[in-house]
């Protein structure tokens, strides 16, 4: 009788190291960028950072410098906040659906297509038409990005960069938890009223290639789980294999 008890106490241990150990997340799983999944790896990547353009819905920070400061002032269109300091959301230009931002006394200034050292150029061409010998300031500013799924911290995070990366965007969310799937991750982009889904593989070397690396302001990036996280939701937890395996190596200790 003790005998099959042992047995059975054998088989019980054996069965629950196995399924502990088919819940572990494997290394390969954890790491981003790897040789092992990339076709072709180069001793250097190439790729040609593109140039933001200006379209619809975009917040631009324009500020007018002139030896005419009085009259500079009124351009600069320069609020501030209740603590004294300058508010950028009240010295911004929102570029409307048709793709112009209204400009005091000038009216709607059209920037869509544009970068902003050709936006700059044509604000200082209308403003020469009051103004001389003027020069202005000009940024994005108000840039949104969204990072959820399995993520230390899920949310929508500014940037004030005129461009980030995935890998940068990731990092503002503290970065992919050990049960994320880096080789399924979705990216939505919306643009010119279309919403599009794209895979992204974030272990292939070759990211860094692809259009999708740089971020454009209002994505989405969602970092599916990986099918551990399941299969250790439904067994039992930490604390109860531990409480199992310790009653049952007593049973082994007293009836050997």
């Amino acid at each position: 009788m003790w005998e099959k008890v042992r047995q059975h106490s054998r088989s019980s241990v054996i069965v629950i190291f196995a399924i502990l150990i088919s819940s572990c997340v494997p290394q390969k799983k954890l790491k981003y960028v790897q040789d092992e999944t990339t076709t072709e790896l180069k001793p250097v990547y190439n790729h040609l950072r593109p140039v933001k353009k200006i379209k619809p819905f975009d917040n631009l920070y324009i500020n007018v410098m002139s030896i005419d400061e009085q009259t500079a002032r009124i351009f600069s269109n320069q609020n501030t906040n209740i603590t004294g300091g300058i508010n950028v959301n009240l010295l911004s230009y929102t570029v409307n659906e048709r793709g112009a931002i209204d400009f005091p006394f000038i009216g709607d200034i059209f920037l869509a297509g544009l970068t902003l050292s050709e936006a700059k150029a044509k604000v200082e061409t209308e403003l020469s038409q009051y103004l001389s010998n003027t020069a202005i300031t000009m940024k994005f500013v108000n840039s949104n990005i969204t990072v959820l799924g399995e993520v230390r911290n899920q949310g929508e995070f500014p940037f004030f960069k005129e461009q980030i990366n995935i890998f940068q965007a990731l990092g503002y969310a503290g970065g992919i938890t050990d049960y994320g799937d880096k080789s399924k991750v979705t990216l939505i982009r919306e643009n010119d009223k279309e919403i599009r889904y794209y895979n992204i593989n974030l272990t292939d070397k070759k990211i860094v290639e692809s259009d999708l690396f740089y971020l454009e302001p209002g994505d989405v990036v969602i970092v599916e789980p990986i099918k551990t996280k399941f299969r250790n939701l439904r067994t039992f937890t930490y604390s109860t294999f531990l409480a199992t395996a310790t009653t049952l190596i007593t049973v082994l200790y007293f009836f050997r």
